[in-house]
């Protein structure tokens, strides 16, 4: 395989080796693309960008649900040198004032409005606080283009793109990704997964989302295969989608694999495309990814661990890989891995849970305009501070264990990590879904409670019955809420300091 350290040229090689060959597919509108034509609207769209005004190494702002023109906006400022700040679809207002001044973006191309998002109206009120923003394009009127632009000769080391983090907690930071970091995650994870010319996959991860234009959109063009892209979740419409695409290869987020695989309707579709596939979070449920691999089914299903300061994977497992559902697998290439003690940062012993940190060429290049956060999470010797808690096997392959470093509990001096808890909460037949969190106690300062969806009715003391022999006392739940639905980020993420929160003010139903 020809390799490449700069989409451009990438996509240039695609359109030579596969002309003819679906390169990106939005189904909900009725758009298909090949490599050339993929080309050749990147080009197009280049060419807008540069008769506005728009110079290499300026920030270009993208709003827009998953479409078509999301993949050709990527590869227009790949062109021509300027740098892509995709934004996140949810953002409303006050967000959207904050991302475009911090990124300094001299341009926004948008989409008029999705699911009652007024994202131009928005974005016009604003014009007056955003002297910076100098342009703006909105993709649902008709835009004149003016002939193919003049390619920007780019280096690999360039920055590519300003993603900003999604934001649980505080202002999102942007983090800047070079051209180099995001084609070798991308390739990397591509071939650990198997994926190869003519596959298809399609994802419910929003295409602003690291998972979304890194892993997913430069992985098939890397390698000759299709991305089938949906504008948002729903498990029917996915179905649709696998069967009427015959898609091979699926990426989502626990819930979102847990939400197909209980879904009464799923056995009425032909699923049988599928091969491979993969999942992201700390709250990965080996039980329900074998469950998904066996049932839907897609043999290759693996879980997988990253984040984006570090373009997406850290590691990433073989799809025939026996431990692919037990662990994330190893470091890609490129990486390397190490788990200290989050507090004096000395190295860990394997199987000893703590900080997941990585090192190498795909780590981002620090957060855009912020000195201070980008000091306090690459380290001195280039290490990447993951936040997350896990350990590594003897055999290098990675277990992510403890979910994030701020929701671990700590309950009269007892370091409580929430996935162990999710997890064997998760294996009771009546519970459907579940988040772990502390919540404050005057005697031990935190304790455990669990937020659960269940399938029909149980009391707390059957629940906590079902622990017995399983897990240290000191880790039960003392308090359990019953949900409906989760708070959670655009990528699927449940939010824990929202349910935190909730708890607080009394506003989440107390199972008895």
């Amino acid at each position: 395989m020809k390799i490449f350290d700069h989409p451009w040229p990438a996509l240039e090689h695609a359109a030579l080796t596969w002309p003819d060959a679906d390169a990106v597919v939005f189904p909900h509108q009725k758009r298909r693309l090949s490599f050339l034509d993929l080309r050749r609207e990147a080009l197009r769209m280049a060419g807008l960008l540069q008769r506005v005004g728009v110079k290499a190494r300026e920030h270009v702002a993208l709003l827009a649900e998953n479409r078509v023109e999301w993949p050709i906006m990527q590869y227009a400022c790949a062109a021509i040198g300027a740098v892509l700040v995709p934004l996140n679809s949810h953002y409303r207002r006050h967000d959207l004032a904050y991302a475009l001044r911090q990124s300094d973006a001299v341009a926004l191309v948008c989409s008029r409005q999705y699911r009652g998002n007024p994202y131009l109206e928005n974005v016009e009120a604003l014009r007056g606080e955003l002297p910076r923003l100098a342009h703006v394009i909105c993709l649902d009127d008709e835009v004149q283009h003016s002939g193919e632009a003049e390619i920007f000769d780019g280096r690999p080391e360039d920055v590519a793109a300003l993603l900003y983090t999604s934001g649980t907690t505080g202002f999102p930071k942007g983090a800047c990704l070079s051209h180099r970091a995001m084609m070798m995650d991308a390739r990397g994870s591509a071939d650990r997964l198997g994926l190869d010319a003519g596959d298809r996959w399609t994802s419910i991860i929003p295409l602003f989302h690291c998972a979304g234009c890194i892993m997913n959109l430069l992985g098939c063009l890397q390698k000759g295969a299709a991305y089938v892209g949906v504008p948002s979740f729903d498990p029917e419409h996915m179905f649709h989608v696998i069967q009427d695409e015959r898609c091979t290869f699926l990426s989502g987020v626990p819930t979102s694999y847990l939400a197909m695989l209980e879904h009464p309707a799923r056995k009425d579709y032909d699923l049988s495309s599928l091969t491979a596939g993969s999942c992201g979070g700390a709250d990965a449920n080996p039980h329900v990814l074998k469950r998904c691999a066996e049932e839907f089914p897609m043999p290759g299903l693996s879980q997988v661990y990253g984040q984006t300061e570090g373009a997406t994977l850290f590691t990433c497992p073989e799809a025939h890989d026996p431990l692919r559902w037990e662990t994330a697998g190893m470091a890609l290439p490129g990486y390397e891995l190490r788990v200290v003690d989050p507090v004096t940062l000395e190295e860990l012993p394997s199987g000893t849970i703590g900080e997941i940190q990585a090192r190498g060429a795909m780590v981002m290049e620090g957060y855009y305009n912020m000195a201070t956060a980008t000091a306090e999470t690459i380290l001195p010797g280039g290490w990447l501070r993951s936040g997350d808690l896990g350990y590594l096997r003897r055999d290098g392959r990675l277990v992510v264990a403890g979910g994030r470093l701020r929701d671990m509990i700590i309950r009269g001096g007892e370091n409580i990590y929430p996935a162990e808890v999710e997890n064997t909460l998760q294996e009771h037949d009546i519970v459907e879904a579940v988040a772990v969190f502390g919540v404050k106690d005057e005697y031990y300062g935190e304790v455990v409670a669990a937020a659960v969806k269940l399938r029909h009715g149980i009391t707390a003391a059957e629940l906590t019955a079902s622990f017995a022999g399983r897990i240290a006392k000191f880790k039960l739940p003392a308090k359990f809420y019953r949900v409906s639905t989760f708070p959670v980020t655009a990528s699927g993420k449940i939010r824990k300091v929202e349910l935190q929160e909730m708890a607080r003010a009394g506003l989440l139903e107390l199972l008895t």
